[in-house]
């Protein structure tokens, strides 16, 4: 009985959430990537996402993340995947109508030294006129170009994470359990993203 009133309750809620708007971009903030359970709970995340028409989910690992089981997990998961880690990065298939991000360790501080650097060897070798400068071109040397809509998160805890990116992202906070991640979890997630009147800025 129990069963087939949760399945009546996650129906609604489905009907309920995708009568809105959804988010296009996704963030996630996860300690660790260390074990085969965490990454069938991603992989349920992940396919949740693709088919309600999210269009990129990035992770950013704040502690350890195995890049060759990473990659290995990117490989089954299909569309464009990157992993971003220090001054590497991997890429897995082409396709640019979903795409998977892998931010390991990898912080916002470091990413605008490195498009600093990067541009000012540009204007010295005359690649580019110090007065062109403005957002938009540096935006184009951002590891990740779009801006995540709603960033979820486990705790109040600071994060140098898509500094640039996320000053307008809604922040959800929500523990992930992610070997026990249920589809109306993720529903819920979506609901909370929708009860925000988005500003940004204003």
């Amino acid at each position: 009985m129990l069963n087939i009133l949760y399945r009546i309750y996650e129906r609604k809620l489905e009907k309920e959430v995708f009568k809105k708007t959804i988010p296009k971009h996704v963030a996630v903030i996860i300690n660790d990537i260390t074990s085969e359970e965490l990454f069938r709970g991603l992989e349920r995340f992940i396919g949740w996402c693709r088919n309600s028409g999210i269009k990129e989910v990035t992770f950013a690992v704040d502690g350890f993340g195995d890049i060759s089981a990473i990659k290995k997990f990117g490989e089954r998961i299909g569309g464009k995947v990157r992993i971003i880690h220090d001054k590497s990065e991997i890429q897995i298939g082409g396709d640019d109508s979903f795409s998977v991000n892998f931010l390991i360790n990898f912080g916002g501080r470091k990413e605008i030294v490195g498009v600093v650097r990067k541009l000012a060897e540009d204007v010295s070798a005359g690649k580019i006129e110090p007065d062109r400068l403005n957002e938009e071109l540096i935006e184009r040397y951002l590891k990740i170009a779009s801006e995540p809509d709603v960033i979820i998160r486990a705790s109040l805890k600071s994060f140098d994470f898509l500094i640039w990116q996320s000053i307008y992202s809604e922040h959800i906070f929500f523990d992930i359990d992610w070997k026990d991640l249920r589809y109306i979890d993720f529903l819920r997630i979506l609901r909370e993203y929708q009860k925000r009147e988005r500003r940004y800025g204003k």
